[in-house]
């Protein structure tokens, strides 16, 4: 009861005139690629819909969007600081970070505050604490077991903790599956929910590349099984088309860019990510298990996939291997295993049918359920309860752990 009058009491210095209101969030996400990234831009754009008014702190380490902007009911607050993926320099600038943060999420005196992974959680928190604001802890990868530089063991160690910390504090977590539980290590949440990271079902066109295309979209890391998957293109004579970026381009971009079977195309907008897995013919999702974080992968391509009825090539000892096995929309491979990626490639390449009929079963499991309108009722169902009065007239409750 002591906290409740405290936080009700913050409320009450914060936010005089916005009683009448629709309720405000605050996302923060320290990346920005193609402007906001489609899980995160989901996720608000639902929220927008049931009646809050959403805003969103990002960090546009490239510089490449405007400072602010609307964007589908969005009102977007960017932080324009140059970063390098994958460099010291991107750690250097986190304090600058996280300070602006704290400052622009404070002046927006929000209901909630919704925090993406661990480098936004102390000023989330800071920020929560100081407006009274409710607070949304959303794991998309869980942080020490993301790292795939070489960092001290003590390193890592901290940064677990430092994230249980956050997963205990905070009034909501999110995870896109439960079985990342196992990565708390003990940790309870006050309340938890499952949200998918699975699309919002569009028309699309359906008229494939003249050529058979294997399609990858996401992260440019050394742990995804991008030079096997040049290397099996190579050898079968199929089309792989690269979009992204990550902390491993200096490494893996001269081989892709110089390849004759391979095109990469960059960070590009979502939109043209669903029209290439729609042309396309296969779909990779290659993960490294022996990457802690990796076993836990709940890849969103995976389910664009789906709902483009294309099969998929996935990693063995992951956890989407396991749903593309009980749905029966892919080809499971060793991590690692060339001759066994070729095979699997070969496969699907002459026999059309197959193609088709894995890529089937993933469209009829994508509409049973693995679509973003299940997902948007239960995201906005959890706020519903979360808020509680506070949330917009016909938002909740929901039942969350």
């Amino acid at each position: 009861m002591g906290t409740e009058r405290q936080e009700n009491r913050l409320r009450s210095v914060w936010r005089p005139i916005w009683d009448d209101m629709p309720a405000r969030v605050v996302f923060v996400r320290s990346k920005s690629p193609a402007g906001m990234e489609p899980r995160l831009a989901k996720e608000a754009t639902s929220l927008a819909r049931a009646g809050y008014e959403v805003h969103a702190i990002l960090w546009d380490r490239t510089r490449s969007f405007p400072a602010r902007e609307i964007r589908d009911g969005i009102w977007i607050h960017r932080y324009r600081l140059a970063a390098p993926e994958g460099t010291p320099g991107l750690a250097r600038r986190l304090p600058r970070w996280q300070w602006f943060v704290l400052r622009k999420a404070a002046r927006l005196r929000p209901d909630v505050i919704h925090a993406v992974d661990l480098d936004t959680a102390w000023a989330s928190r800071a920020a929560a604490r100081i407006t009274g604001a409710r607070l949304v802890y959303d794991v998309f990868d869980f942080y020490a077991d993301m790292i795939t530089a070489d960092v001290p063991l003590k390193l890592r160690e901290r940064l677990a903790a430092a994230e249980r910390r956050m997963i205990e504090r905070a009034d909501l977590v999110i995870v896109p599956d439960l079985r990342r539980q196992a990565q708390f290590r003990g940790a309870r949440p006050q309340k938890i929910v499952e949200i998918m990271n699975v699309p919002e079902d569009r028309p699309l066109p359906t008229k494939p590349d003249p050529e058979f295309t294997v399609f990858y979209g996401g992260m440019i890391a050394k742990d995804r099984g991008l030079l096997d998957l040049l290397a099996a293109c190579e050898s079968t004579g199929a089309r792989l088309i690269v979009a992204g970026h990550g902390p491993d381009e200096a490494a893996l971009l001269p081989h892709l860019e110089s390849s004759p079977a391979s095109m990469f195309l960059g960070t590009v907008p979502y939109d043209e990510v669903l029209r290439r897995t729609a042309a396309s013919h296969v779909v990779a999702a290659l993960y490294d298990p022996n990457v802690p974080n990796n076993r836990f992968a709940a890849p969103n391509k995976v389910f664009e996939a789906m709902m483009c009825a294309k099969p998929v090539i996935t990693s063995d000892g992951i956890a989407i291997a396991d749903l593309v096995r009980s749905v029966g929309c892919g080809v499971v491979v060793p991590y690692g295993d060339r001759a066994a990626l070729q095979r699997a490639l070969e496969q699907l390449m002459l026999s059309p049918a197959e193609c088709d009929r894995l890529g089937a079963r993933g469209r009829a499991a994508f509409e049973s359920g693995y679509q973003w309108k299940s997902m948007e009722m239960r995201l906005v169902g959890a706020y519903g309860t979360l808020l509680g009065p506070r949330a917009p007239a016909g938002s909740g409750p929901s039942s969350i752990g």
